[in-house]
């Protein structure tokens, strides 16, 4: 009896080790990440590029209007974050936010606890070209 108690014991501490990494591997970690709002047409490309700037605001607030995927460019890590919660920033789409809230890089997923706008976003094909004369 007593070696069965201790089976036991052992199950139940090897099941909840494994449970716990488990857990954690899908964990999301609390960060502040700042970039720009955008959508899953736009920022891909814009990305590829090499443009880790914003995107056209009109044009992505379109797209996620029509059920595109909110993604946020993160220039700092060179990355695209998918918004798992997209109704958290739908009045930021286009802008240079802060976001805090769970990140996981693996995923490559934020979910957004609050944002904080740092600055508007406009379309740059009405702003003139800054080249010398």
């Amino acid at each position: 009896m007593h070696n069965s108690r201790r089976a036991l014991l052992r199950f139940t501490h090897v099941t909840l080790v494994a449970f716990g990494f488990s857990l954690s591997a899908h964990a999301q970690d609390k960060a502040v990440v700042r970039g720009w709002i955008s959508d899953a047409r736009c920022a891909p490309g814009h990305v590829s590029a090499g443009k880790y700037t914003g995107t056209n605001p009109d044009c992505s607030k379109e797209c996620i209007a029509k059920g595109i995927k909110m993604l946020l460019i993160d220039p700092d890590h060179k990355s695209l974050l998918t918004v798992l919660n997209p109704a958290a920033a739908k009045n930021y789409v286009g802008d240079f936010v802060e976001i805090s809230g769970g990140t996981n890089l693996e995923k490559k997923t934020v979910r957004i606890e609050s944002v904080k706008l740092l600055e508007k976003g406009r379309a740059m094909c009405d702003v003139p070209d800054k080249s010398t004369k």
